[in-house]
């Protein structure tokens, strides 16, 4: 997506964000442009359906009911969302360690692991995904399952552009270099 067409993209849901305030009716774009990337970040943390779609539920029914406070900063509405999201699976969690999902398949067609993780039973690379901590696991997420843009996962994650560039890079040498130890290093 280039810079003009983000602009767009922006000022045309302000333009939503702002109706939806006077009419709740007019959410109705901003859910469907957002709800399946929510159900993808709450799928990845329960792994069950049912689950999903009742917190799933409980963030737009939280996002309706506040949008009149929302205040608009010039960033996609998808930053407040899956904030919400987050705290409905920390609520739901309170005294449990969230979970994960990530599809091992789909992970090991990666251009920077094809060749690395071919070798690899399911087992060992769960377990070497297991060295990563939460805020990693989200960089890899966000850029590679739900391919957001840099300024994208900036935008959720709270961060600038070229600091999650930078942890992405670290992110995947550190990968890379447990790779490269994993038949001497047990994972």
């Amino acid at each position: 997506m280039t810079g003009s067409s983000n602009h767009i993209d922006l000022k045309e849901e302000k333009r939503w964000i702002e109706l939806s305030q006077k009419d709740i009716q007019n959410f109705r774009p901003l859910y469907e442009r957002y709800y399946a990337s929510i159900f993808r970040y709450i799928f990845r943390r329960t792994d069950d359906e049912d689950l999903t779609a009742d917190l799933c539920s409980q963030t737009f029914l939280k996002a309706i009911t506040n949008i009149k406070k929302f205040r608009w900063q010039g960033k996609p509405l998808a930053s407040w969302l899956f904030t919400i999201a987050g705290n409905e699976i920390k609520k739901h969690f309170r005294d449990q360690k969230e979970i994960f999902v990530i599809e091992i398949d789909k992970f090991s067609e990666l251009p920077e692991f094809k060749s690395e993780w071919r070798h690899l039973t399911q087992d060992r690379m769960i377990a070497l995904l297991n060295v990563l901590d939460e805020k990693e696991l989200r960089i890899i997420e966000l850029k590679y399952f739900e391919e957001s843009t840099f300024m994208e996962m900036a935008v959720i994650l709270g961060l600038k552009e070229s600091t999650i560039k930078m942890k992405l890079y670290r992110l995947l040498k550190k990968l890379k270099l447990q790779l490269e130890t994993h038949d001497t290093v047990r994972l």
